[in-house]
């Protein structure tokens, strides 16, 4: 009894440790304003103010509300943004707070699965503490849209609690309660996220490195896949789906135009294998972190950080396959690690990116579950428990100052533009977002500074020489927004807003045949707009007269 007491008590000492130490560390970030995937996410997104759109959120794209396309379909992300919303508006330490408090239950969450898994506290605690702190979590909890990772994360981390519950109980599937919660959970997961997806994976290489060891591979197989089953097909029919009705874009690659990275599957595998190597690197020394990353393309495989990230690769995977029953742990620490990177890997579905921070956001609980366990094993056989404790310590400390200060870099988006572009100087897309944000401050000098560089930098932006445009219209240079505004249409005709803003200032200065030829234009885009139909109707018989 007395030992049942004092494990009680340890738990909850942790728990409320996790708890404790989540909200100071990420306090910091409670004052912090929206911008970024904000304002398509949240701000500008009309579907998660008005509950009358929920059954668009199921047939939509998450931000159609904001009257834009993208590959993403996140009705669950969608409807937990709509009740912030109902709650408090554009208040902007609500979102912030609950993105908090979704991590701190994340942290919760794995500890108590590390727990049933690996028999140990220590085990537990510690890689629970460092996903919790890791400065690298930051890019995923610290603004307000990056609460669709957290919020998959956790309807994966309930899934594998209760499929956790129903292994023990023994009871057959079609009588678990847990178990139909297990299929609930992973259903909400892929709906949170794509990344949700990959639940059924980890329940595998749970069960087949900590089911039964008395069992032989081939018979832990055979049981796994009879409980598995039903996450496969409902898989498959996600993919189907994504495949024909909720295909927005193009589902499995992101890229339209074709190129090298799009078409070359194995561009794309030495470019991981390139890229896990900066992924090594961010874990044990997170500096620097910045979004908007560039890497450039792998297309030899004789280059060193190939080769390095290859040889990674291929050996933790023969120690995963060859050490499960001697060690189990760096076998699940190494599968756990992998699976969590594969749906962002690109390897077999080229996405929107080639690296971002918060992919590692839970992937980064395996490479941590083994450092813990060597450093335990370490400790243990040469007797060096307290310089192994002062070296974590410090390390722990270490990734607590981190994350602070990187908190900081996401106060406003001044600071978190000018933050990235230290960084990538020739980012087009953040270049153009800080003009807009220095317009919007009323800086106009330093708005059309920044517009000029994003169009110095990507002489093919539409969207800065419209930037440009609006800008010049604010200070009442007529001119110069006509010409940027002529500009924007000259590179992409189906931009549509530089006409509606080019016909605003011909009718002004009462230029109506500028005026028709620009509604004429833009029939062409919306032919059954009344709207339009009306005012070309109304400046005709106006020029008749």
């Amino acid at each position: 009894m007395k030992f049942v007491l004092k494990n009680f008590s340890r738990e909850y000492l942790a728990v409320l440790m996790l708890i404790f130490i989540g909200i100071v560390l990420y306090s910091n970030s409670f004052q912090n304003k929206m911008f970024w995937d904000d304002n398509d996410y949240i701000l500008n997104n009309q579907y998660i103010k008005d509950w009358k759109y929920i059954p668009n959120y199921f047939s939509e794209n998450i931000i159609a509300g904001a009257g834009l396309m993208s590959n993403y379909w996140r009705p669950m992300s969608l409807m937990a943004f709509s009740l912030e919303w109902h709650l408090w508006g554009n208040w902007a330490p609500g979102y912030h707070i609950v993105n908090t408090l979704f991590h701190v239950a994340n942290a919760i969450l794995i500890f108590f699965i590390l727990s049933r898994l690996v028999k140990s506290f220590w085990l537990s605690i510690l890689p629970s503490l460092i996903f919790l702190i890791h400065p690298l979590q930051t890019e995923a909890v610290t603004y307000a849209a990056g609460l669709v990772d957290p919020l998959a994360v956790f309807f994966m981390f309930l899934g594998i609690i209760f499929y956790l519950k129903f292994r023990d109980s023994g009871a057959s599937a079609i009588k678990s309660i847990p178990y139909f919660l297990t299929i609930l959970m992973f259903i909400l997961a892929i709906m949170a996220k794509e990344i949700g997806f990959m639940l059924p994976a980890f329940l595998f290489i749970i069960d087949l490195i900590f089911l039964d060891q008395k069992l032989s591979i081939k018979e832990r197989l055979k049981k796994i896949l009879k409980i598995i089953w039903p996450f496969i097909i409902l898989a498959g029919a996600y993919v189907l789906l994504r495949a024909t009705a909720l295909n927005f874009i193009n589902t499995f690659n992101f890229y339209r135009d074709g190129g090298l990275f799009a078409t070359n599957m194995g561009v794309r595998l030495l470019t991981f294998f390139k890229i896990l190597t900066v992924y090594f690197g961010l874990l044990f020394w997170p500096i620097g972190l910045h979004m908007e990353r560039s890497i450039e393309l792998a297309t030899s495989p004789f280059s060193l950080q190939v080769i390095f990230g290859g040889t990674i690769f291929i050996g933790l995977i023969i120690l995963a396959i060859t050490q499960i029953k001697r060690h189990p742990i760096l076998s699940f620490g190494i599968f756990w690690f992998f699976i969590g990177l594969a749906p962002t890997s690109n390897i077999l579905i080229p996405i929107n990116g080639l690296l971002y921070e918060h992919w590692l956001y839970h992937s980064l609980i395996g490479i941590f579950l083994i450092f813990i366990w060597l450093g335990k094993i370490a400790a243990e056989k040469f007797g060096i428990q307290k310089i192994v404790l002062v070296w974590l310590s410090i390390f722990i400390a270490f990734l607590s100052v981190l994350t602070i200060n990187r908190n900081k870099d996401w106060r406003d988006p001044i600071v978190f533009y000018n933050q990235i572009l230290k960084y990538s100087p020739t980012s087009y897309r953040v270049t153009n977002n800080l003009g807009m944000v220095y317009a919007e401050n009323k800086k106009y000098e330093d708005a059309e500074r920044t517009y000029k560089k994003a169009i110095a930098l990507n002489p093919s932006g539409y969207v800065a020489y419209h930037n440009l445009g609006n800008l010049y219209l604010t200070m009442g240079k007529d001119n110069l927004a006509e010409e940027n505004y002529k500009s924007a249409i000259n590179l992409n005709q189906n931009f549509v807003y530089p006409y509606f803003n080019l016909i605003n200032i011909y009718l002004k200065n009462k230029d109506y045949k500028n005026a028709l030829i620009y509604l004429e234009k833009i029939r062409t885009i919306y032919p059954d707009n009344k709207e339009i139909l009306s005012a070309i109707e109304e400046i005709n018989r106006g020029l008749e007269k």
